[in-house]
């Protein structure tokens, strides 16, 4: 099974959003997807904004706790997913021999950065998880176990 983890600061708002998105994206067992944070504060909840924008794409993440990012982790990782430059070089001083497997989510949407939204508006929300959901479908598509771009899609949501 491949390993994905994903990575942010709090490990409430982009990375569990980035998390579920991910896991929507593979049939069950072909693909493990994690999130974590830097300086998360364990235990907590998804963001109440998060959680909305999940349930507005026809998503969940029932029972999310916050994670602390740990070498473990890391190293049971096939692939780290962060949402910003100075993630992956925090990433990179906890693992250094580990960097070649972490990359920017925003990677193949122009190495974009996925800005952190909590505590602001809505409209921040909004772009982040666009952002988190295209950035997702690149990944997908480039994804060796999945040659088949039409897996790629949300699947639909009745």
């Amino acid at each position: 099974m491949y390993r994905i983890l994903i990575v942010c600061v709090g490990n409430i708002c982009r990375s569990p959003m980035a998390e579920a998105v991910m896991r929507a994206r593979w049939p069950a067992g072909e693909v493990e997807v994690r999130s974590a944070g830097l300086a998360a504060r364990v235990g907590d909840g998804v963001h109440p904004m998060a959680a909305e924008m999940l349930k507005e794409n026809g998503l969940r993440l029932d029972h999310h706790a916050a994670r602390q990012i740990d070498l473990q982790m890391l190293v049971q990782a096939d692939l780290v997913l962060a949402m910003e430059h100075r993630q992956l070089r925090a990433l990179a001083a906890i693992a250094p021999p580990l960097r070649q497997r972490m990359q920017l989510l925003g990677r193949w949407k122009g190495n974009s950065e996925i800005r952190d939204p909590c505590g602001r508006p809505r409209a921040d929300f909004v772009r982040a998880f666009d952002l988190i959901e295209a950035s997702a479908h690149a990944w997908c598509e480039r994804m060796p176990m999945n040659r088949d771009s039409r897996l790629c899609a949300m699947p639909a949501h009745t």
